[in-house]
């Protein structure tokens, strides 16, 4: 028999025994009883390698944490080597293992950068100080339903956690080229087929006879077990456990609570595939002979049977979803973008401009967007539960309150919000918190301190002098009774409306007053009922706010307030000239060191779905990037 060479082991039997733990007599024990194998030179010094390592420590947990006898160890060791052996031997390719030390690290970077202590990480997942403080030193496991728990914590999912394959696009998986994880602990392990690259992640679980999941865990998307040796106990929220031998499967919404165990005698093998509510959200284009599929349609017309559509070499798509609220639409970027820079919105925002301007013009300008389109890029906030900055078609606002609702919407329908109903969200400059209704669907925001910054603004027009006031509610508005113009706020004098609030800003700039050079938008009101006013929000003589408008609602209000009108927690409604509708509050009200009221506005209102869309950007198409018609 060849000696083996020590080339590639260089730690010293004292080195090991510090590093791992144990004692110099316990690694001589377990080299006794055939578990680990170093290289012994002429003198008799022991050496090892840094796989001699990770069996070591591999050993010592199944030991200290999971109690198994040094038999039970080495049938467990041997019986995973014997399932590798052929795999080798037939395919001849090296498999990847993945170090549970290393997720342990993860975590821990993860805490820090999120400033979680780690009894706050701790009281999150109903997992001991002590046993995440193991798990991140690499010395102790996580369960699975522990372990996703923590990935929850970070709004992140387990295949996210773990990482993924990664196969080049190569369809092919040979037996034993998986990517093996063994951050479960001893008596499971997980060969990853393919993970996070496509819409499914495909792996084989070999669970040992008694390993559970210890617990019950839910996460996004779907899921299907396929038994294919042994046996497996599945338990689902709200039915009774059911047993599966070889060739049954269980299909279930992965969102439904669930556990599982092995109550038979030997070793199940499973057949696992999820699918990640984030990816098949995503979607991005990547498909044969630049193919898209667009499912499947039933009648005699141009979309019968299945429908796909053939892309010319090179074309682009770019995943969006589209809300409107009370009437405004939002176009959500659903798309991974790379390189976004920064750690704030402004400094995201910032990024995207120099990286990605294009993209702004290409989604949101004619000919796949017009001018009044807005849109929002969703980021992972490192201060806030969610992050979020603002796009138009024309440049990039610090806030968009149809956006936030819309977003709101999005987070929930995607499943994004897990269970939650109060959440925040970073935008450039300010942090908003939101309420989600789940019965009624309504959604609360509320919004950053509002003030009046003047009231007391004349303004010459058309041959006759106006008042009106200037006040920001997250944006700064003009605010001026529609009658004061001779106006009246309805769908069928839109084109007078914007005409006469163009004049009225053009009038605006010629005032020497500081307050005008902060003017966004211009706000015009019309009494309905003592509690309720029509809204029109103009920003240009062609870009104007199809909802009541929700900072414009907010800055009529803190108008009213300043007035005398209305009083902190009494309700006013607002509408626009189209029949959307939204309401307000008035949360708190303080007076600020120079004695002008600030308020803290809180706005209630619905967002909808449109739908997903697809935007596709051909190679050759010359108005790539966009243009604004008028």
């Amino acid at each position: 028999m060849l000696k083996p060479s020590n080339d590639k082991k260089p730690y010293s039997i004292g080195h090991v025994a510090k590093v791992i733990g144990v004692s110099i007599s316990t690694l001589r024990s377990w080299e006794n009883a055939g578990l680990i194998h170093p290289f012994k030179s002429a003198s008799g010094h022991r050496s090892f390698s840094s796989d001699d390592m990770d069996r070591i420590r591999n050993i010592e947990q199944m030991r200290r944490l999971s109690g198994y006898s040094l038999t039970r160890i080495k049938e467990l060791i041997d019986s995973e080597q014997d399932e590798l052996k052929p795999a080798a031997q037939d395919s001849g390719i090296e498999r990847t293992t993945v170090d549970f030390g290393k997720i342990g690290a993860r975590i821990r970077t993860m805490r820090k950068e999120s400033g979680l202590s780690l009894r706050a990480l701790s009281e999150k997942t109903d997992i001991g100080v002590s046993h995440l403080s193991m798990f991140e030193r690499g010395t102790a496991f996580l369960s699975p339903a522990r372990l996703n728990s923590v990935a929850l914590a970070f709004g992140r999912s387990l295949a996210e956690l773990l990482g993924g394959t990664h196969h080049d696009h190569v369809p092919i998986v040979r037996r034993g080229a998986g990517r093996v994880v063994g951050t479960f602990g001893p008596g499971v392990s997980v060969e990853q087929l393919t993970v996070a690259e496509k819409l499914m992640d495909v792996e084989v679980w070999t669970i040992e006879s008694g390993s559970e999941s210890d617990g019950y865990y839910s996460h996004e998307g779907e899921e299907l077990i396929y038994i294919l040796s042994g046996e497996l106990e599945i338990t689902l929220a709200g039915r009774p456990p059911a047993v599966l031998q070889p060739g049954d499967s269980a299909y279930f919404n992965s969102s439904l609570e669930h556990r599982w165990r092995n109550p038979g005698s030997e070793a199940a093998k499973v057949l696992w595939v999820n699918t990640d509510a984030a990816r098949v959200s995503a979607m991005q284009f990547d498909q044969p002979r630049n193919r898209f599929g667009l499912g499947v349609s039933h009648g005699s017309g141009l979309g019968e049977g299945t429908l796909d559509v053939q892309l010319p070499e090179g074309a682009e798509t770019f995943r969006v979803l589209e809300t409107h609220t009370a009437g405004h639409p939002t176009r959500i970027l659903i798309e991974s973008l790379p390189g976004l820079e920064g750690d704030t919105a402004t400094e995201k925002a910032r990024s995207f401009e120099k990286h990605h301007d294009h993209m702004r013009s290409l989604l949101l300008q004619e000919p796949r967007g017009h001018s009044g389109s807005f849109g929002l890029v969703p980021f992972a906030s490192k201060t806030a539960d969610f992050g979020a900055f603002f796009i138009t078609s024309y440049g990039y606002p610090e806030l968009c309150g149809h956006a936030v609702f819309g977003y709101a919407k999005a987070l929930k329908s995607m499943g994004r919000l897990n269970g939650r109903t109060e959440f925040t969200i970073e935008m450039p400059r300010s942090t908003v918190g939101v309420t989600v209704h789940p019965k009624s669907d309504q959604i609360d925001v509320a919004l950053p301190q509002a003030y009046v910054t003047a009231d007391d603004i004349s303004v010459p027009f058309r041959g006759r002098t106006v008042e009106l006031s200037i006040v920001y509610g997250g944006n700064t508005h003009a605010v001026i009774d529609a009658a004061s113009l001779g106006l009246e706020l309805h769908d069928h004098a839109l084109h007078e409306i914007l005409l006469a609030a163009d004049e009225l800003r053009s009038a605006l700039t010629e005032l020497d007053r500081p307050e005008v050079k902060l003017i966004e938008s211009v706000l015009l009101f019309q009494a309905v009922s003592k509690n309720s006013e029509r809204l029109f929000l103009s920003i240009d003589r062609n870009r104007f706010d199809r909802s009541p408008g929700v900072t414009g609602l907010a800055a009529r209000m803190v108008q009213k307030v300043a007035a005398g009108q209305l009083a902190a927690g009494q309700t006013f409604h607002a509408e626009s000239i189209f029949g959307g509708q939204l309401s307000g509050q008035i949360i708190s009200i303080a007076k600020a060191p120079e004695g002008r009221l600030v308020c803290v506005p809180k706005i209630s209102g619905r967002a909808h779905l449109n739908g997903i869309s697809t935007l596709v950007l051909e190679p050759d198409d010359p108005l790539q990037c966009g243009f604004l018609g008028s």
